[in-house]
């Protein structure tokens, strides 16, 4: 994707251009929304609103201070924040949610039904995480954005930045350890 030829395109009103950054982000976005811990329909929600923002605001998009995936999912990040702490107000039960049933289904080879529960705890783990530890372990480890991109995102400097994903990744550890 040639992502000067494309803001060139959506500047100049082109909303078919806008439709091929929808195309190429939305699988991405859609990703990092779930492991922010939103639900299929809040992160296809918030995925949305996410690019109707970017339409509407792209006057204020500058290409010198930020890629336009870093844009985006600068946008997606404010918008998960403001959709968990709306969904916790709502339900106070939200990040204490009993885990699913994890046990092997009749029938179901173990090692998939290991992998399974291994899956699980993992994404209670991570549901325990501060929602901003959340975003930046997405960011790094999902999304494959380098430290300074993931600075820009979560809105600090990169030495904050890795400290931030040093103790996240050590609070998850704890955390999986304490479900074995």
């Amino acid at each position: 994707m040639d992502t000067q030829l494309l803001i060139k395109r959506i500047e100049s009103g082109d909303r078919s251009a806008f439709a091929e950054v929808v195309g190429h982000f939305q699988r991405p976005l859609f990703g990092y929304l779930g492991r922010m811990g939103l639900s299929q329909a809040q992160a296809e929600e918030v995925a949305q609103d996410t690019f109707l923002r970017a339409w509407q605001r792209w006057a204020d998009y500058d290409p010198g201070k930020a890629a336009l995936s870093t844009w985006l999912f600068t946008i997606a990040r404010n918008l998960a924040f403001n959709e968990l702490t709306r969904a916790s107000a709502v339900n106070e039960g939200a990040w204490g949610d009993a885990p699913q049933d994890v046990a092997g289904e009749q029938g179901e080879p173990e090692p998939e039904a290991m992998a399974r529960q291994r899956r699980e705890q993992l994404r209670q783990a991570l549901r325990a995480l501060p929602p901003g530890d959340r975003s930046a372990l997405a960011l790094a480890y999902f999304e494959e954005l380098d430290l300074a991109g993931i600075a820009r995102i979560e809105g600090c400097s990169l030495a904050a930045i890795k400290v931030r994903l040093h103790r996240a990744k050590q609070r998850l550890r704890e955390l999986l350890e304490n479900t074995r």
